[in-house]
């Protein structure tokens, strides 16, 4: 079962660690008439150290066709451990920003239910750029695709700390003095898709021993992958005057999120801890070392998905494809574009062919035709040709209609030589077929049917 499946995707958004905030609480400080200067010294080439701790505990309701709802505890303890380099910065300007990451450590322990998973890194996974364009993060490996669940581990995390910068007041404060947030520094900063309303408010709230200690509250309301969420911010960092960074962030967020069409609802509470040693000595990011960064990213962009243990397959996906049911032999994928539901992928495990009377085209379609009953349109396409892996490949489209909604199917059967079949279904709104953009294509020309000798 995926970290998608079991409810946890929409966990990494939120919060993190367990000596999180230890100050929350305090009196504010009084104004001492002091004006501090509060500008980040960030600059390429800098080397920083960031440890991050990530706790989260509440209950996943998570609902499947066919299946019945069903609200589970859930509970997580994650940690990283990472030199960042920056590569691209402008403390004034979310256009483009970039670093380069080496993960030491990066790992998860996630319970939902009975249901336990265990994500990390692998080693050659270890080194991963963080790229911001247009306010949307991308974090991806040069050297190859990431698994599902390795970029599920990383990804969508608040305070990423390429961002935390634009927490900074943008003119000198005083103590007691407070600044507001606009919308689109908060959404990539809480890994939120957009954000519908918020009333944060940072407020300086003491100065002791050069450390600037800074409190956000408030409220948002929001949209994630075109679920509703609201969430109560909690949030403290300390600026060091001296060698002024942001050296440390405590975040606590309590969300309750709706249930989406590529992830269960949830009732939670998070917590988060960053530690920031700025301007290190590297380690493994040496000053001198280059590191190439391809200026279009976006073939960098493709995700792995693994099947389980005793699954049969692998192929390559865009990330607008999330896996929301993966048990061995089955695995039901959903395809967002700008929070909208676009298709629908499922895989499933067949029988294997019998060598002397092998599945004929005209039967494929027979059969589906006969499986779809009075929902059955018609054929508008029917082709037999070969996969870049060599397997058989059968792909018949077929129009439909389901309550009152025009429908696209796109059905593949894939015959490997030793007889085994796997069978690819995808539904497509007739309306979206242009959002759709044959993205069938990439899932198909990299499938590949594993035996279990291989795993």
């Amino acid at each position: 079962m995926s970290i998608k499946q079991c409810g946890i995707a929409v966990c990494w958004m939120t919060g993190l660690a367990l000596a999180v905030c230890p100050v929350f609480g305090q009196e504010t400080g009084a104004d001492d008439g002091k004006v501090y200067t509060m500008t980040s010294v960030r600059e390429v080439g800098v080397i920083d150290k960031i440890e991050l701790t990530l706790e989260a505990v509440g209950d996943v309701i998570q609902f499947l066709e066919g299946m019945e709802s069903q609200s589970r505890k859930m509970q997580m303890l994650a940690g990283f451990r990472y030199e960042e380099r920056t590569e691209k910065y402008d403390a004034q300007s979310l256009e483009h920003l970039q670093s380069v990451r080496y993960y030491d450590v990066a790992r998860a322990e996630i319970q939902v239910g009975d249901q336990t998973a265990k994500p990390a890194l692998d080693l050659n996974r270890r080194q991963i750029v963080c790229d911001v364009r247009d306010n949307k993060v991308s974090l991806f490996s040069s050297i190859g695709p990431l698994k599902d669940d390795q970029m599920l581990l990383i990804e969508d995390l608040p305070a990423n700390s390429l961002l935390l910068e634009q927490l900074l007041p943008d003119k000198p404060v005083k103590t007691g003095d407070s600044w507001t947030f606009p919308d689109d520094v908060l959404a990539p900063l809480l890994s939120l898709d957009a954000i519908e309303s918020q009333d944060l408010k940072a407020v300086l709230t003491s100065v002791k021993d050069d450390i600037a200690l800074v409190e956000i509250n408030g409220e948002v309301e929001a949209a994630y992958l075109g679920a509703g969420s609201a969430m109560n911010i909690r949030m403290m960092y300390q600026f060091d005057l001296i060698a002024k960074r942001i050296v440390w962030l405590g975040l606590v967020i309590t969300e309750s999120r709706s249930l989406g069409n590529v992830g269960p609802a949830v009732d939670l509470i998070a917590k988060l801890t960053l530690k920031i040693q700025p301007d290190v000595e590297p380690v493994q990011l040496k000053k001198d070392r280059v590191i190439i960064i391809p200026d279009d990213i976006e073939k960098h962009l493709t995700l792995m998905y693994d099947s389980p243990d005793k699954g049969a397959w692998r192929f390559l996906h865009g990330r607008n494809w999330y896996v929301i049911y993966d048990l061995p032999g089955s695995t039901k994928m959903r395809l967002m574009v700008n929070g909208e539901l676009i298709s629908q992928c499922d895989v499933v495990q067949m029988g294997k062919a019998d060598g002397a009377s092998p599945t004929k085209l005209t039967d494929f379609q027979r059969d589906l035709k006969n499986e779809l009953k009075d929902s059955f349109g018609k054929f508008l396409d029917a082709t037999e040709g070969k996969t870049s892996k060599g397997y058989n490949e059968m792909r018949v489209v077929i129009s439909n209609e389901a309550e009152d909604m025009p429908l696209v199917w796109i059905y593949y059967l894939l015959t490997k030589t030793d007889g085994t079949q796997v069978i690819l279904a995808f539904v497509v709104r007739q309306d979206m077929l242009d959002e759709f953009n044959d993205a069938d294509h990439a899932i198909i020309d990299s499938f590949e049917i594993i035996s279990a000798s291989r795993r």
